[in-house]
């Protein structure tokens, strides 16, 4: 049988999603505790990686398993063993041939920050701290420019193993509570680090320190990289996985 779960977790504590030798990844411990749940060896293949210190609201993942455990229970009994920062929301069955990273044909990402000039200490982990002011409607007119299909290279990190740098942007949208900026971000795929360059381009275009110019350039020339730094880990959520 194959099973579907949906998992939440808090990243602070992992290096990533992705099973490591030299760190702990987030699908080190739930394949641990499937596999004694269940009694047998479970290998879960997650809808796409996450990097250390971000979060998931939404991530899915598929595994086999040859017993009859009751789905409904699964949850809860994968939690009870789960350390608190892990949750598994459902579970449920699908078609053998069902992939949850191949399948997946959108993804939604959310970034948190924060703008004032002094830290909070209950968002510690859980945003980014910008310590300047934004410039909200320069940021929402400059987000209008990533929408479509581009070449992405020169928003992403080095180390992007991929055969193409072209990317889709379905939706880019920016919401402003009092000092906490949301961006949230859907497209058919992203690159490494993609999202967190995005945000910080626009963060920096907020602060006026690039223009709309610059970040056109970087789109249709994409030799002119790294018009911005890289936005912490912490600030970044993986939403929902769409199929």
């Amino acid at each position: 049988m194959r099973v579907l779960i949906e998992i939440e977790y808090n990243g602070n504590n992992f290096n990533g999603w992705q099973s490591q030798k030299n760190g702990l990844g987030v699908q080190n411990v739930l394949q641990d505790i499937l596999s004694k749940l269940l009694q047998e060896d479970i290998k879960i293949v997650g809808s796409g990686r996450t990097d250390a210190g971000v979060h998931a609201i939404c991530q899915k993942a598929h595994f086999d398993m040859n017993c009859n455990f009751d789905l409904k229970k699964l949850p809860l009994a994968v939690n009870f063993a789960l350390p608190k920062c892990v949750r598994v929301l459902s579970a449920k069955q699908v078609d053998n041939n069902f992939n949850a990273c191949t399948n997946a044909h959108k993804k939604t990402y959310l970034y948190k920050l924060f703008s004032r000039n002094i830290e909070s200490p209950l968002k510690e982990g859980l945003y980014a701290h910008i310590p300047y002011p934004l410039d909200y409607e320069n940021m929402v007119k400059a987000s209008k420019l990533f929408l479509g299909v581009h070449n992405f290279k020169g928003f992403c990190s080095e180390g992007s193993s991929v055969k193409s740098f072209e990317r889709e942007i379905y939706d880019l949208n920016i919401e402003q509570k009092n000092d906490e900026f949301w961006f949230y971000i859907t497209g058919n795929g992203f690159l490494y680090n993609m999202v967190r360059r995005i945000v910080g381009a626009l963060v920096e275009v907020g602060r006026h320190k690039i223009s709309y110019e610059d970040i056109k350039l970087a789109l249709n020339d994409y030799q002119h990289k790294h018009i911005t730094k890289n936005m912490p880990a912490c600030g970044l959520y993986l939403l929902n996985v769409e199929y």
